[in-house]
């Protein structure tokens, strides 16, 4: 009876998970990495654990049932996988034919057999599963997460000559969240020795226990930024402005083939004609420049030698991504950039830009987040 009644109870939650699923599926996301810090728990349940060997059948199904506790502490290195040490005991209850067996603890039941008793640890580690997560994408509001688990470790007895033995544990979890910090827990374990209480085959124990689980700080998982694609109109658009500065390189090489050319004797004040601002466009999080501009700021950089006016390299980064903190840093760097590759690169003289940085900006450019992580070199 009492078996059923736990095959009702695990085959209702799992009926309940697809509706939930269906109802949360918006909320599902991939995750960031956290640090080692993060995501550890612990967790303590009592309950009910019954003894299997070469007599378990010899006892009334209520007579072997003996107290249970579990403690366990934890990590989670993802929303999917997540490791535990953890203890398991309390008692054991059994039967056995003979009268001064070691475990014997007074009594007899009705067909001859001796009654048995002792004190029971189980110490363990795991290997835990959220298939939940695993199949269905983290979702920090979940309600029932479906966690099976599978380990190892070392069990001892201390009554009679006192056994100690090696256990495989594998078991489930059936988490019920109850707040960001707390979670309800219903779990299902089983434990396989071989001849750990004195008898000659396989042996096993069983158990259910409810507990509750609490979470330390930081608890939960950060989603991964979504990076949004360019649209071709975009990317048009900035081939168009690629070959126009490049039709502007060729018309300043001939301006200074030109003036090398003129006699000594005139006398030629070097000065350009207007020079467009330029924009260099960054990927997110990063002030390192791509390969396809360095044709734009050479020419850039040339236009810029071919003056005495100073220019201002301006950094600026997405708003939307990031902290104001953060953000100002990253927008330093890419203009820090920009000018030490035309210093370094193409030879402008250092005296003729000036950096500045302006942090976290709304969209500059066609309401488009991706079009403020650039650097502005302008008069």
């Amino acid at each position: 009876m009492k078996k059923g009644l736990l095959f009702i109870l695990l085959a209702a939650a799992s009926v309940c998970l697809p509706a939930q699923e269906k109802e949360n599926a918006a909320k599902s996301y991939r995750v960031e990495t956290n640090r080692f810090g993060a995501n550890w728990f612990i967790s303590g349940g009592v309950g009910a654990q019954m003894y299997f060997g070469d007599n378990d059948g010899k006892a009334d199904f209520g007579k072997r049932l003996a107290p249970a506790l579990d403690i366990a502490v934890g990590k989670w290195f993802t929303p999917g996988i997540g490791l535990r040490v953890a203890y398991n005991g309390l008692q054991a209850k059994g039967a056995t034919p003979y009268a001064n067996g070691p475990l014997v603890d007074g009594g007899q039941y009705s067909n001859g057999y001796y009654k048995e008793k002792w004190n029971v640890m189980n110490f363990h580690g795991d290997v835990m599963l959220n298939l939940s997560n695993m199949l269905c994408g983290y979702n920090e509001d979940r309600v029932y997460s479906f966690i099976p688990y599978v380990g190892a470790g070392f069990v001892h007895t201390g009554k009679g000559p006192g056994y100690d033995e090696l256990g495989i544990n594998a078991g489930l979890i059936n988490r019920f969240r109850l707040s960001s910090a707390l979670d309800l827990n219903v779990e299902l374990r089983g434990l396989l020795m071989k001849g750990a209480f004195g008898n000659s085959g396989p042996e096993g124990l069983a158990g259910l226990t409810v507990g509750v689980t609490y979470k330390f700080k930081k608890r939960g998982w950060d989603a991964v930024p979504t990076v949004p694609m360019v649209p071709e109109s975009q990317l048009n658009d900035m081939r168009d402005r690629v070959n126009a500065l490049k039709g502007e390189n060729e018309s300043l090489k001939r301006d200074l083939v030109e003036a090398r050319n003129k006699k000594p004797e005139v006398i030629v004040k070097k000065e350009a004609g207007f020079i467009p601002r330029y924009v260099v466009v960054f990927n997110i999080g990063k002030s390192n420049i791509s390969k396809r501009e360095y044709m734009n700021i050479e020419a850039m950089a040339k236009g810029i030698k071919a003056t005495d006016k100073v220019f201002t390299v301006t950094g600026y980064a997405d708003k939307g991504t990031g902290s104001a903190e953060y953000n100002m840093k990253l927008s330093k760097k890419r203009a820090e950039a920009v000018r030490d590759l035309m210093v370094n690169e193409f030879g402008v003289p250092a005296s003729q830009l000036k950096v500045d940085y302006k942090g976290g900006v709304g969209n500059m450019f066609y309401d488009d987040a991706k079009l403020s992580r650039v650097a502005i070199v302008e008069e």
